[in-house]
């Protein structure tokens, strides 16, 4: 596991699991990566299995090899302005293949977003392409430079995201 300096976690970062938790797992992540939807049950299943845990979830799309990354990024920063990210954010997640934009007008009216706003969101929102730009930006800073990439603590990872793998990555970072 490569020591990097990541940047501090905030107000503006999504976050969930314990309000003060024993260790943070921060993923950069691109929606359109399927290694990135690869790694969500797994997270999920640590986040269930480890109550002590907090996530915080990242922005990195890689625009140049996903087209779809910006757009998806844009959706999900939209539902959050409507209080709904994590719930765009598993949606998102839970794709098996590539995710166009009728998916994406599909799982928003699903979880009940204003429609007229997240078309406005994914279009042109200056605030939605600054706050992605702003995790771009604290990715880069950190080392990051492929997706998914985590941070156990302040500790980068971007090898292996296995369960066991993450699992044991966790487990080092409790201990240190």
């Amino acid at each position: 596991m490569a020591t990097s300096k990541m940047s501090p976690i905030d107000k503006l970062d999504h976050a969930k699991g314990a309000a003060s938790p024993a260790v943070t797992i921060v993923l950069y992540g691109d929606y359109d990566c399927p290694h990135t939807r690869a790694s969500y049950p797994i997270l999920e299943k640590l986040m269930r299995e480890q109550p002590d845990v907090g996530l915080v979830f990242r922005h990195f799309p890689l625009r140049q090899i996903h087209p779809n990354a910006e757009m998806l990024a844009r959706i999900a920063e939209g539902a959050a302005k409507q209080g709904k990210f994590w719930e765009m954010h598993a949606r998102l997640m839970l794709h098996r293949r590539a995710i166009d934009e009728s998916d994406v007008m599909r799982d928003a009216r699903e979880i009940e977003l204003d429609m007229d706003r997240v078309r406005e969101d994914i279009a042109a929102s200056d605030a939605i392409g600054k706050r992605i730009e702003r995790d771009v930006q604290s990715g880069r800073a950190s080392g990051v430079h492929s997706t998914p990439s985590f941070f156990f603590g302040d500790a980068l990872h971007d090898g292996h995201y296995d369960y066991g793998t993450l699992k044991a990555r966790l487990e080092e970072a409790r201990a240190s």
